[in-house]
């Protein structure tokens, strides 16, 4: 397994700090976020070059764009038009830099309150998108996320079947189905793994309440992603839940079962960092925190048995 290392915890850092510190530490590659000025796609376009250079020089690759574009079902058509337009750019830019794999959003709206045509109206705009990125030999990934299309293993997998085309595919990431709360560990990746070509590292725990100075509700990602998509929440809300990130295997997720699980059904592909730590909390920041994360999900990996580099069980 490939360990990669994710933008989240550089957001607000440059983009020539965040490769760096990728090579130094020792990540073998890095998703690229879009966000800041690199959510405007012809920005990140005019600066390909750079960044190719810049990966070159630190000696990693660029595995993934981790993109805020698509939320087909919750768009217009016009708008859409305007989402495909943007992804086009940013193949280009792919291309450029030699990234094989881009994440596109096929809506933020609960699987579960979605109707058929918005349904429909995703698969019809995820295919046209993954057709563009086929004629470059690029991947087209779906997070596994609450509040979406694919926010559990069953519903990605019937976004997956609808959407049928070879170079789809799912990015696993435990934290998030954790809130759902959904199946994340073997029987999840058991189902998924036909689709599996990524998979996000990092930890949060639920907490009693809100007193946790650093402490966020579930629905929190509204807001987040509201700065780049339409969101539409649950109809019906629950009681409030909270969580608070964590260190890796410092929280509520089981990393050990899930990278057990993934050397078990033959996994091989990135294994990506994306811890988060609020500013003023007393998790470490930028450098510290990738550093600390590299280690520990290597010593993770030798504790399963799981020899890095691979999928396969040290035997």
């Amino acid at each position: 397994m490939k360990i990669v290392l994710g933008g989240n915890m550089y957001d607000d850092a440059t983009m020539e700090q965040f490769i760096q510190d990728a090579g130094d530490i020792g990540y073998e590659g890095v998703e690229l976020r879009g966000v800041g000025e690199w959510r405007e796609a012809k920005y990140a376009l005019s600066k390909a070059h750079e960044v190719k250079k810049l990966l070159q020089e630190n000696r990693v690759a660029a595995t993934n764009l981790s993109l805020f574009v698509g939320n087909f079902c919750c768009n217009s058509e016009q708008e859409n038009e305007a989402e495909y337009a943007k992804w086009l750019d940013y193949l280009a830019f792919a291309e450029v830099i030699g990234c094989g794999m881009m994440r596109l959003n096929p809506g933020f709206q609960h699987s579960d309150e979605a109707d058929r045509s918005d349904f429909n109206r995703s698969v019809k705009w995820f295919q046209k998108c993954a057709e563009a990125a086929d004629e470059l030999q690029i991947k087209t990934v779906v997070e596994m996320h609450h509040g979406t299309l694919c926010d559990s293993a069953e519903s990605s997998i019937r976004f997956m079947e609808a959407v049928a085309r070879s170079n789809v595919g799912l990015i696993l990431d435990p934290v998030n189905l954790y809130q759902v709360p959904a199946e994340y560990g073997m029987e999840a990746i058991r189902l998924i793994r036909p689709y599996l070509l990524n998979v996000h590292v990092k930890d949060i725990v639920e907490l009693w309440g809100p007193r946790y100075p650093w402490a966020f509700e579930y629905g929190d990602y509204v807001a987040h992603i509201g700065q780049y998509h339409r969101v539409i929440p649950r109809k019906f809300e629950g009681p409030s839940k909270y969580y608070c990130h964590r260190l890796m295997n410092q929280g509520g997720i089981d990393w050990h079962e899930v990278i057990g699980a993934l050397a078990e059904v033959g996994y091989s592909g990135p294994l990506t960092v994306e811890s988060v730590s609020k500013k003023g909390s007393e998790l470490p920041q930028y450098r510290e925190l990738a550093a600390y994360s590299y280690r520990e999900l290597m010593e993770t990996l030798a504790r399963t048995g799981v020899k890095p580099g691979s999928g396969e069980r040290i035997r």
